[in-house]
């Protein structure tokens, strides 16, 4: 398949985005209901680290073999197929853990899958892309991404809603479960779209040549690149931790269920519930589900604009932007709590928005600076070390974060990663030079 040039994205392109809309779409049906469901099942703030620390740095390890694999086997495709497959068969099984530690066993396995598809991916769409194109081309993809994480969201409160008031389900752990297993139905569809509509693209490789493992083909700028991510990495805990803060300032501000209360449909479901306890569990839930989707509105929106700035613009400077943002957010977050209850749900709105746009302006242009930075034939294994570089700092990130926020509290926690981020701004800026356009 030949590259495409212009404004037009590819068809390799355009099916991964699909590919990537209906894997998102089954994995955000969970995955923002898991703070609650581990709260539920008695457990807070250091587990949800684990869970999300060993997940993201078992995604990373593999990421790194991945990547260097596809390059040596000269097939991508196998690989992005043999991992959306794995996940998509593994995640619902969230639906029948009896125990929050059970949940690291699912995810890590999830992120096995993740792993084995993401540097293969990212190195397919760089093959497909023209190379003045890169920065939008993936921020297509992303945004393809986030529209699966508006949509699963809304698909969970609709099963809550079929569970609830067609089913007569008054037991809102029992909710949670079916959903969750509800989301092997899109996880299937895009295992089918991968197998069959995707096309294996390796016209920029040379003939497959033996390397032993070094960093010293990909040169001192991209290793500076490396290390710079890992720093910011390490102050950028799971999202799941600003899930679990907007719950926490949500009951100290006197709770979700009484403002709920009166809204058409969802006042119906939590009038089912005698208990209030139950009653505020399922409007955390509808809450949190409500948040996410629209915090994916914002980026399907500006991911594809933002990440194409980096085309004309530069790399960097559309990475420290994004990075400035991610800084400002987090200390929002420090000191959400401080405001009245009445104002809490406006500035998670309004928190979630801007923070949206973090990804926007980063996900892409950091993409496609590793693309820039290396050549053809050491694009898998480098997307291979920039996952592994971000997954090595997710376990101590998520791990660190749990225990300040649980020691110290929320605002010390928020404050170290914003503080890392300003750092890791810095840095970039300092010793990271792009490749001039020729």
């Amino acid at each position: 398949m030949s590259k495409d040039t212009g404004r037009k994205i590819p068809r390799n392109i355009v099916v991964l985005g699909i590919v990537s809309l209906l894997t998102d779409a089954a994995s955000e049906m969970i995955y923002p209901l898991v703070p609650v469901f581990v709260a539920a099942l008695g457990s807070g703030a250091v587990i949800l680290g684990v869970i999300e620390g060993v997940a993201e740095t078992t995604a990373a390890f593999l990421k790194l073999f991945s990547g260097a694999l596809s390059d040596r086997l000269r097939r991508r495709k196998l690989l992005v197929a043999v991992g959306y497959t794995v996940s998509s068969l593994v995640r619902p099984l969230t639906g029948v853990v009896s125990a929050a530690w059970h949940i690291v066993l699912v995810r890590m396995t999830d992120r096995v899958g993740k792993g084995i598809r993401t540097a293969p991916r990212d190195a397919l769409i760089a093959a497909s892309a023209d190379k003045d194109g890169r920065g939008r081309a993936f921020g297509f993809h992303r945004a393809m991404d986030h529209a699966g994480a508006v949509l699963g969201p809304l698909l969970a409160v609709l099963a809550m809603i079929v569970l609830v008031l067609g089913f007569g389900m008054t037991d809102t752990t029992g909710v949670l479960r079916r959903t969750f297993l509800l989301a092997a139905v899109p996880g299937l569809m895009a295992v089918a779209a991968v197998w069959g509509l995707v096309r294996e693209n390796t016209a920029d490789l040379s003939p497959a040549v033996k390397r032993s493992f070094s960093l010293r083909p990909f040169g001192r700028n991209f290793t500076a690149y490396l290390a710079v991510l890992f720093l910011f990495t390490l102050g950028n805990s799971s999202d799941a931790f600003l899930l679990f803060r907007v719950q926490e300032a949500a009951r100290s501000g006197g709770g979700l269920a009484p403002r709920f209360s009166g809204l058409p449909l969802l006042g119906d479901m939590l009038g089912r519930l005698s208990d209030p306890a139950a009653a505020e569990m399922l409007a955390g839930v509808l809450f949190l589900s409500l948040i996410w989707s629209f915090f994916h509105v914002i980026k399907v929106v500006f991911s594809t604009p933002l990440a194409g700035w980096s085309d004309t613009l530069g790399r960097k400077r559309v990475i420290v932007t994004g990075w400035m943002i991610y800084a400002a957010v987090y200390l929002g977050f420090a000191f959400l709590d401080r405001l009245p209850g009445n104002l809490q749900v406006a500035a998670t709105l309004a928190l979630f928005a801007v923070y949206a746009l973090f990804y926007a302006f980063t996900e892409g242009a950091e993409k496609a600076l590793v693309a820039d930075l290396v050549g053809p034939d050491l694009r898998g294994s480098a997307f291979g070390l920039y996952n592994f570089a971000i997954g090595l700092g997710a376990l101590p990130a998520s791990l660190i974060f749990g225990l300040i926020y649980q020691k110290a509290g929320a605002a010390a926690a928020f404050g170290t990663g914003a503080g890392l981020a300003f750092v890791s701004m810095v840095l970039l800026a300092v010793f990271v030079r792009e490749k001039q356009k020729t």
